[in-house]
């Protein structure tokens, strides 16, 4: 079976996925959000997805809603499939039915965890292995039957990137020889998950350590975790260790938390916490690179005796 796909997505999680099924597979077009504002000069930038359509000579779409103009540009793609990941609008009725086949990839284990940002709940409950569903797009949200599924393990050092890689290295092979597999429903009973937004991200560093550490990863690459030091807001970009480490946990200085109390230049600044240490070795100011601990400190001498959250 010979698909003519329609790819839609929109964030830098979905590119890799993109890029294996161009390499593999005939994706017709790709459907992603419109230019954005970024940074102080508020000029517009295209999405991830978008450039790496452009990179690989694919046709772009580009609309604020997906109403009579868009379905009569995809109509006129010749796309018989959607596949979509991460694309960040709601498909209705009239649009789906532009197709003979739609599929969606799911960063869970349906129905668990059905909703907008499953695999940072995943990182931020502390879960030990992940799901990648396949699923039937349905006009209810991740309703839809499944097809195939693809679990790997996490080890306490993934942000939600480690999704990209594995939906890259699976969802190309299951849809080059779809006719093999059949779907089947859901089982069990559902739970959901929100959407991440900002006011999620800002560090209590009175937080056992694995709660904070999960924070950070899970917060990354967008929004960022953040606390405030020394009067100013800083972003936590990467943290050191995984599980293993965090179970290993390092005695807690008699300090109050959020101190930054060390700096090693293999684990990073060490602040305290409610039940142990945290290293953390990325950061960033505002308006500011991301920075490894070794170069911030260069840059930053204070942060060594300060305390976050004073």
């Amino acid at each position: 079976m010979k698909l003519k796909i329609l790819f839609a997505g929109t964030p830098e999680i979905s590119v890799p996925l993109l890029t294996a099924l161009a390499s593999r597979l005939d994706v017709v077009a790709v459907l992603t959000s419109p230019d954005k504002p970024v940074g102080r000069s508020k000029q517009p930038q295209p999405s991830p997805v978008k450039e790496e359509a452009q990179r690989l000579g694919i046709p772009v779409l580009q609309f604020d809603s997906l109403r009579t103009e868009a379905r009569q540009a995809v109509a006129k793609t010749g796309a018989d499939t959607l596949v979509t990941f991460a694309f960040g609008k709601i498909f209705g009725p009239k649009f789906l039915a532009l197709f003979e086949r739609t599929f969606n990839v799911h960063p869970s284990a349906l129905p668990l965890l059905r909703g907008p940002a499953p695999i940072q709940h995943e990182i931020l409950y502390g879960y030990k292995e992940a799901v990648i569903s396949l699923q039937t797009i349905s006009e209810k949200m991740d309703e839809g039957d499944i097809w195939a599924t693809e679990s790997f393990k996490l080890d306490g050092t993934e942000t939600t990137q480690k999704v990209a890689g594995v939906a890259a290295g699976f969802v190309p092979g299951v849809l080059s020889s779809i006719d093999r597999y059949s779907s089947r429903p859901q089982e069990g009973s559902a739970t959901y998950c929100t959407m991440i937004d900002p006011s999620m991200a800002v560090l209590d560093f009175n937080r056992p350590a694995a709660e904070v550490h999960a924070k950070i990863r899970a917060m990354y690459p967008w929004p960022k975790a953040r606390a405030h030091i020394d009067g100013r807001e800083i972003m936590i970009t990467s943290v050191y260790g995984g599980f293993e480490e965090l179970e290993n946990q390092e005695s807690v200085p008699q300090l109050p938390p959020g101190s930054v109390f060390a700096f090693e230049k293999k684990k990073g600044l060490g602040v305290v916490c409610k039940d142990s240490v945290l290293w953390i070795n990325g950061l960033q100011l505002p308006a500011k690179k991301e920075m490894d601990h070794v170069a911030f400190v260069n840059g930053n001498r204070w942060i060594v005796g300060a305390r976050f959250d004073e």
